[in-house]
């Protein structure tokens, strides 16, 4: 299948998120998961992933937004992401993109969010083959992206693709090596030039996009 051309796009490093201000603050994180929560949500599992007692995962009833929730009360979100879905370019198979990603910083919950990104990102790989990164992200977001893109490059059955829909034809090039992605795609897939870096994109794959 080919890699088709891009209508919306990539990594251009932005400031805080807004989630992470609404998140971050007890009070406001509270009034937040009691918002989230009643607005309807199901349990949710991870595959792979066994949370200490004291939290569970849930899902929201209207959207694919994922959280994991203290089981105390007041219920506090201690991680949540939220996923879009697109085809611009992976056509006609669908990807799905991360565009909200948020932990919590507190030491006390850090028993349940060690390592929860990487987890939750492997079973969104699992369940939907292929994910790409978001149109604006933080350096945060960044460190966290360069930390699984290593990961897929050290592991069997992956495939790491750069994408630049501003050139024509546009780009796509598969990446096999950390050693040269570091050096020569890093800096050219995230920076603060909106001109070129909004077009361009990460896609890691469980199979190859190439024809």
């Amino acid at each position: 299948m080919k890699i088709d051309q891009a209508k919306e796009i990539m990594p251009i490093l932005i400031p805080d998120t807004s989630f992470n201000q609404i998140l971050s603050p007890k009070v406001s994180n509270i009034d937040d998961t009691a918002q989230f929560i009643a607005a309807g949500t199901a349990d949710y599992a991870v595959s792979g992933l066994t949370l200490p007692p004291g939290y569970r995962i849930v899902k929201a009833g209207g959207e694919a937004q994922y959280r994991v929730l203290t089981t105390t009360q007041p219920a506090e979100t201690v991680y949540a992401v939220r996923l879009e879905f697109m085809r611009d370019l992976t056509w006609p198979e669908t990807a799905c993109v991360q565009v909200m990603v948020w932990r919590t910083r507190q030491p006390g919950h850090e028993p349940a969010v060690h390592g929860i990104a990487r987890r939750f990102f492997c079973h969104f790989l699992e369940t939907h083959a292929i994910i790409i990164t978001d149109s604006a992200q933080t350096h945060a977001a960044r460190v966290m992206w360069e930390s699984l893109i290593a990961w897929a490059l050290d592991t069997p059955g992956h495939h790491i693709y750069v994408h630049d829909s501003a050139q024509q034809p546009p780009l796509c090039q598969e990446i096999t090596h950390w050693d040269d992605f570091y050096p020569r795609w890093a800096n050219f897939c995230w920076g603060s030039d909106a001109r070129s870096h909004l077009h361009r994109r990460i896609i890691i794959s469980t199979h190859s996009l190439s024809d």
